[in-house]
């Protein structure tokens, strides 16, 4: 009777212990509640406290990774993709209406060609474009810019998380080998796997000796035992170092770098490569009209506008050469001998319709990019709220298993009381019923 009982009064000790430890981290982040499993001892004599138990679910873990991952994602891309459609839809940056502010000048110069009034209009809404073009690639530079230091502060972060998480599963191998509580830790490791999985979409598999490993998606170790990997950034391209081994990384590795990633080649750069297309194909659609006329100095027409084939973008400006004497309104034709000549005088207006027509065959180009920009965002604003949805669920479902219920508890202390209570008197009984023995002789 004092054997059982000592082990009912030990083994509720310890399960008032994991309560009360429950309650007080009941509003503790990443806290996973305790619980106590019994068994009958080896010689079916009285109880033991054969573990005390994290309860956590792997399946669920994974769950909020994942989604945490991919909620990041999208935020992370939706900032630069959010801002490249409010910049190509602005107002006061329109292509289009810079395009119509120019035919409008040229189709007020039809009636007097030779003014200098309305050359200089066709000049200045032609520098007007060009001011709006700069606008929007410095603003679109200026992103690039804070794309690569947003990269690079991700990937310190990785870096400094991966480091926390190969010193924990230095402790916890540790800890497992001598049979010491690892609860604590293992909470603490999860809470930088939470962390790690915004930065970067993972895959995690627990060892038997209590640590974890640790790859991205497409299966670059990021972490093995106590080795960590290291993410170097250059401007906008991220590879993995582990050992003497390189990864390249690209947007399909997830969380907010892949974000980053996927902002910088499937938003910024095809954004510049459009807009460069868009304005070479202008410059040498004008530039050609304007070729086929002359002056009215009786040359033939140059450019109006001038720009580097290697980023058309960056470098598109009105021709320094060009003046207003200098624009080609004047039509031209085969002469006798078929040579391209003047076809009129200083008032004559023949070839400004052409350079109208060159215009308006641009607008096309500008329209589907801002209508492209403007649907990947809407469908990657549904992908934000369904992602982070997902996440909610997954972290609720983790503390509906995990997390500590006041209640449950409250009552699990009556509980083991009672059961303390109960063994105490066993032990009560079994003192008094010795002594009435003893007394008996």
């Amino acid at each position: 009777m004092l054997s059982n009982a000592l082990s009912g009064l030990n083994a509720a000790n310890v399960a008032l212990t994991v309560s009360g430890n429950n309650v007080a981290n009941s509003a503790t982040v990443g806290y996973s509640r305790q619980a106590v499993q019994f068994a009958t001892s080896g010689n079916l004599n009285g109880v033991v406290v054969n573990n005390v138990d994290r309860v956590v679910n792997g399946f669920y873990n994974q769950d909020i990774w994942r989604t945490q991952s991919d909620a990041s994602y999208y935020n992370s891309k939706q900032s630069y993709l959010g801002y490249a459609e409010e910049l190509m839809g602005t107002d006061s940056l329109n292509f289009n209406d810079a395009i119509s502010t120019i035919a409008d000048a040229l189709s007020s110069a039809l009636t007097a060609p030779e003014s200098p009034a309305y050359r200089q209009e066709v000049l200045s809404s032609a520098s007007s474009l060009v001011n709006k073009m700069a606008q929007i690639n410095g603003a679109i530079s200026d992103q690039r810019d804070q794309l690569g230091l947003q990269l690079s502060q991700t990937a310190s972060s990785v870096d400094s998380t991966l480091q926390k998480l190969a010193d924990y599963n230095k402790k916890i191998t540790v800890a497992t080998a001598k049979g010491d509580a690892t609860a604590a830790l293992k909470d603490s490791r999860e809470q930088l796997v939470t962390s790690l999985a915004s930065f970067v979409g993972i895959s995690v598999s627990e060892q038997r000796d209590g640590s974890i490993n640790i790859s991205t998606n497409n299966g670059s170790p990021l972490l093995v035992g106590s080795q960590a990997a290291s993410m170097t950034v250059d401007r906008t391209d991220v590879s993995i170092t582990f050992g003497r081994q390189q990864f390249g990384l690209t947007a399909n590795v997830g969380g907010s770098l892949g974000g980053l990633i996927s902002a910088d080649t499937e938003v910024l750069t095809p954004t510049v490569d459009s807009m460069s297309t868009i304005l070479s194909q202008l410059a040498d659609d004008v530039n050609n009209a304007l070729s086929q006329g002359f002056d009215l100095n009786g040359d033939a027409g140059i450019p109006l506008f001038s720009y580097d084939a290697n980023d058309p973008l960056g470098t598109f400006a009105v021709n320094p050469d060009i003046t207003t004497d200098k624009l080609a309104f004047i039509g031209g034709g085969n002469d006798a001998g078929g040579n391209w000549v003047a076809v009129g005088g200083v008032g004559d207006n023949s070839n400004i319709q052409g350079v109208i027509d060159a215009l308006k065959s641009q607008s096309n180009g500008y329209s589907l990019l801002v209508g492209a920009l403007a649907s990947n965002s809407s469908e990657n604003q549904s992908n934000v709220a369904t992602t982070q949805a997902l996440s909610d669920n997954a972290v609720a479902a983790r503390d509906n298993l995990s997390g500590v219920n006041r209640d449950e508890e409250a009552a699990n202390i009556l509980y083991y009381q009672q059961m303390y209570q109960a063994n105490a008197k066993v032990i009560s009984i079994a003192d008094q019923t010795f002594q009435t023995l003893l007394n008996m002789f």
